[in-house]
């Protein structure tokens, strides 16, 4: 690699950015909201993350080849797509290349998107966040985010957050509330919407809810057929001891 480097950005020159981080976490709350981004805004890939510590693969996407960790890019949005789990030494030195990247295109906010695991299954559910510094938490507050205060964000969107405070850049963190243990699109639409509000980008989140709608349906009509095989095993203990 470059200069002893393990990681290197392939990546144009785009003045002013706004850049969107979207890699896998709990819920694939990230990793669901980038891709749709960058599929809804019919956006082109414009680079890609060699190292020679990313797995040797090729994603196929369309008939095409395609490499793990991507870029996507119309305008001047630009939006980071990871298709493997990216180990916690090269999420450093991803980050610290791309915080020296947007630091000298001056960029205009860098925007990380997850998930926050809650456990429990809620009608409403909301989006935490944390800016990188108390002026950006008010922003966030205003665009009705909550505000992380205590806790840990793991993974790039912590490192991002870090790395892009300590040199000054406008840096969020938006985290979509989700049980945790499936796909979760409903958080992923809620984190687009905060993210809608912060950045002026316009796109319909219509397409993740249906597909909330449907996952919703399936998961109920499994507990109404688990319910139903519960009564049913209970009636044959009945008649057989009683």
């Amino acid at each position: 690699m470059e200069n002893g480097k393990p990681v290197k950005l392939v990546l144009p020159e785009v003045k002013n950015p706004i850049f969107i981080e979207g890699y896998p976490g709990i819920g694939l709350v990230g990793h669901i909201a980038a891709n749709f981004l960058a599929r809804e805004l019919e956006m082109e890939m414009i680079g890609y993350v060699e190292s020679p510590f990313i797995p040797p693969m090729a994603l196929i996407l369309e008939g095409r080849p395609n490499p793990p960790l991507r870029f996507y890019g119309r305008d001047n949005v630009i939006v980071a797509v990871a298709d493997i789990y990216v180990p916690p030494t090269l999420v450093n030195e991803i980050a610290r290349e791309l915080v020296g990247y947007l630091r000298d295109m001056n960029a205009r906010k860098i925007i990380s998107m997850g998930g926050i695991g809650i456990g429990f299954f809620k009608e409403n559910t909301e989006v935490w966040g944390v800016g990188a510094r108390e002026e950006l938490n008010r922003e966030l507050e205003e665009k009705g985010v909550k505000i992380l205060q205590y806790g840990s964000i793991m993974g790039m969107s912590g490192k991002l957050l870090w790395e892009a405070s300590r040199n000054g850049l406008d840096a969020y963190v938006l985290l979509g509330e989700t049980f945790g243990d499936r796909p979760d699109p409903r958080a992923a639409a809620n984190v687009i919407e905060a993210l809608k509000k912060l950045t002026g980008i316009e796109v319909s989140t219509e397409p993740l809810l249906q597909e909330a709608r449907a996952i919703e349906e399936q998961l109920r009509r499994m507990h109404e057929q688990m319910e139903q095989a519960r009564q049913r095993a209970e009636k044959q203990y009945e008649s057989i001891y009683l």
